[in-house]
Parts: structure tokens; sequence; C-alpha cells
């Protein structure tokens, strides 16, 4: 199986969101949300576009706060983290003024568990970094997020992209499976994996390996779906 990396129907959907956040117009939000099942590809396409377009890429822990936020935030412009909150604040605003990056947050869901306050301080926090540096910030959370950061209305507000990743269909397992493997495919094993799968990127790319695996043994030159064991 070829290792790189296929721009799926829900990485198009992602690179256009943060295109459209990414501009210079004052009065206009610059603020996305990512959502959708667990094994869908976020933060695959995530850590893709970070590696891609320089963007700043923090994972978010259940137990972060927002002076742990602000270091890592700081951390990952490549500056050594200072203690006090205001110099933190100093530090992005002296680097990320002069050229904003786009900033992606991941496992945003974490902080929707419970209702404990000092997590939504934390969001909020983020909501101050948008403003005092004027950066494009992408939330990526699992499904329902939306509905649940409609608790705090200040940032939601702000929010003027929605991307939804979606299941794989046939059509786009055929396309991946054309894109990444050397050998043909039935349809019936098409849609075996499909199936298998409840099209999700990552058991369909396990199912695409061991069919191929099982190939190279029997030396197969076309996989049908008797051979998905």
């Amino acid at each position: 199986m070829n290792n790189h990396f296929v721009i799926t129907k829900n990485v198009k959907k992602f690179q256009t969101a943060i295109q459209r956040i990414n501009h210079n117009r004052r009065g206009v939000e610059r603020m996305a949300l990512v959502t959708g099942e667990v094994g869908l590809g976020k933060t695959e396409a995530a850590l893709w576009y970070g590696a891609q377009n320089g963007a700043i890429i923090i994972r978010m822990w259940e137990m972060m706060s927002g002076h742990w936020l602000l270091r890592e935030l700081v951390r990952e412009i490549g500056v050594e983290p200072a203690w006090r909150t205001e110099k933190l604040v100093e530090q992005l605003k002296e680097h990320l003024l002069p050229k904003p990056r786009t900033i992606i947050l991941d496992e945003v869901d974490r902080f929707f568990k419970d209702q404990d306050r000092k997590k939504a301080a934390v969001l909020e926090t983020l909501r101050d970094v948008s403003d005092v540096c004027h950066c494009p910030m992408v939330f990526v959370g699992e499904e329902w997020i939306d509905k649940k950061m409609k608790r705090l209305p200040r940032l939601y507000d702000r929010i003027v992209e929605i991307v939804r990743f979606e299941k794989f269909n046939i059509a786009d397992v055929r396309d991946l499976i054309g894109e990444l493997s050397e050998y043909r495919f039935s349809e019936d094993a098409i849609e075996k994996i499909t199936e298998e799968s409840g099209g999700r990127i990552r058991p369909i790319m396990s199912l695409i390996n061991r069919a191929e695996d099982v190939a190279k043994i029997s030396q197969l030159k076309t996989i049908r779906a008797g051979d998905l064991r």
C-alpha cells in the first residue's frame, strides 16, 4: 500500500473552511469548527494540514488550564514559554501579530464532559488569543460538539465555518483504493470493505492492508470479497 496522504472529500472541506477564515478583513470572524464521529480522519487531516501549511496544532488535555494552554501555544511557535501569564500573551503577540498562523485545537470535546467552569474559561482564553493575535482558529471535536459549544455563546457566535466529516461510501472507498493500492479490488471486495469498516477511515485502511497481505502471499492479481478474511 502506498504510504501517502489522500485528499478525501472530507479533507477538501477541511481545506476550504480554513481558506475562508484566512483573511485580513476587520470585523469578520476567523473561527471554524470541525466535527464528526470517531474514526473519520479529523485528527489526521489536521496534522496533514499543519505540516503542509505551518499551522499550530494543540491537543487539548482534559486537565488543561488557561495558563497551560498559553504555554503550549508559545512553545509551538518555537519560543521558550515565560512563567507569567502576562508575559506569555506578550510572546504570542510578538510572534503572531507580524505573521498570523492558523491555530488548530484538537479534541476540544474533552472540555464538555462536565460543567466545569474552569474548562469553559480555557476556551474563553482562546477567544482572547484570537482577538489579540488575529489568528484563524479551528476547533476539532467529535459529533455534537457544535451543540455543546453553544453553551459558550460569546465563543460560538464567532464560528463562521462548520465542517462535518462524513462516513465513506462505496465510491469513496473505491477512490481511496485506487490512490493507495497497487492491486485490483473487485466490486464485491470494495462493497465488503465499506460495509465492514462502517465507512470509517481507520478500519478501511486496516482492511486494505490486510487484503494486500493475503494477495501477496497467495500471488493474487485481483482481490475479491472471499479473499477478505
